[in-house]
């Protein structure tokens, strides 16, 4: 996305700050997150100005989305919390919903189910009282994330399809992307390789379509994923690659993690444990920048399965028991299972 020119005199007022926050909500998506930071920094500058208002509560959980989405995790929690703090002084509680749905997924990253699940809860409530069908949708979307962690595939995709109608209905074509994703996600784990596919497909398309390049590398990478999971390293490269680059340009820590733990999987299971352990190491150092402590605890299992195919057992379980002691502080019962059946049986030549 190409810069607009700039403003010769300092714009004044709401409809000015609304202006600014809205480019930036734009670039935020693209190759231009910088630019996004710098606009709504601008825009909260402006309405800082006046007396407070529901703008002000809103472009202050855009900007720190803008954060979370680039990794920079610690950075974003205090614009969210002073985003509730500013909804809650006005009684604007749609903005207190938006807010305690978006720390809710700061929670999530850092391993906390329970505090995600009890903002979204709290979310919930609020947004079903101020009549906000679309963000109940996004609620959902997030509470079918939870279910998933904790292992109960159905509760999740009930909540994801239930999102899927909701924010159709409401012509959300940004959140419609993002849930498919995580259908297809949840379905590739699931084994149903052909639903997943259609459900990334069509979220690439809507990506794509709207310039959502942020969006677009986690597709790339998911597809990716579903390549390894279905026996095809060498088929899944190309998205793996591009996932990469996306995620290099816009300095997002947590895609580039992400990309990087596909990477090493991907070396390993073509027979090159040596640069998978190296590259999942780096992966690991990204995924703790982040603050993202599911991921990080996938990189572990993968590394563990690179350091056995390399011959090295103790490192490998070394590497199994950091990541199983992870997803058990995470309560993470999907992961649970895999990493103690690697304590007990060694590497696989699987992807999981």
């Amino acid at each position: 996305m190409s810069k607009p020119e700039r403003h010769r005199t300092k714009p004044r007022g709401t409809a000015e700050a609304r202006q600014l926050a809205e480019l930036a909500r734009a670039a935020g998506f693209g190759d231009s997150p910088d630019d996004a930071l710098e606009w709504h920094r601008e825009a909260q500058a402006f309405l800082e100005t006046d007396e407070e208002t529901p703008l002000l509560a809103d472009v202050l959980r855009w900007q720190a989305v803008v954060l979370r989405d680039r990794g920079r995790t610690s950075d974003a929690e205090p614009l969210f919390a002073r985003s509730l703090a500013v909804a809650t002084r006005l009684g604007y509680e749609a903005g207190r919903a938006h807010a305690l749905n978006q720390m809710s997924s700061l929670a999530l990253r850092r391993g906390d189910l329970v505090a995600a699940a009890n903002s979204l809860s709290d979310a919930l409530v609020l947004a079903q009282q101020a009549g906000e069908s679309r963000l109940v949708g996004m609620i959902q979307q997030n509470l079918g994330i939870v279910a998933d962690i904790r292992g109960n595939p159905a509760a999740a995709i009930a909540h994801y399809r239930l999102a899927l109608r909701m924010l159709e209905e409401a012509k959300d074509a940004q959140a419609t992307c993002w849930v498919l994703n995580n259908l297809g996600y949840l379905l590739v784990r699931e084994g149903g390789f052909d639903e997943a596919r259609e459900a990334f497909e069509r979220a690439l398309g809507i990506a794509r379509a709207r310039g959502d390049l942020m969006s677009e590398g986690i597709l790339e990478g998911n597809r990716a994923e579903l390549r390894l999971m279905a026996g095809e390293p060498n088929e899944a490269l190309a998205g793996i690659r591009r996932s990469l680059e996306i995620a290099e340009r816009r300095g997002d820590d947590i895609r580039r993690a992400g990309a990087l733990k596909l990477l090493g999987a991907h070396q390993r299971l073509v027979g090159r444990p040596g640069e998978a352990v190296d590259t999942l190491r780096r992966a690991l150092t990204s995924s703790a920048v982040a603050e993202d402590a599911v991921l990080g605890a996938e990189v572990l299992y993968q590394l563990g399965q690179a350091l056995a195919d390399l011959g090295d057992a103790d490192a490998a379980r070394q590497a199994w028991g950091a990541a199983l002691d992870a997803f058990e502080r995470m309560s993470a019962r999907q992961w649970v299972g895999r990493a103690r059946e690697r304590l007990s049986a060694g590497g696989t030549g699987r992807y999981l």
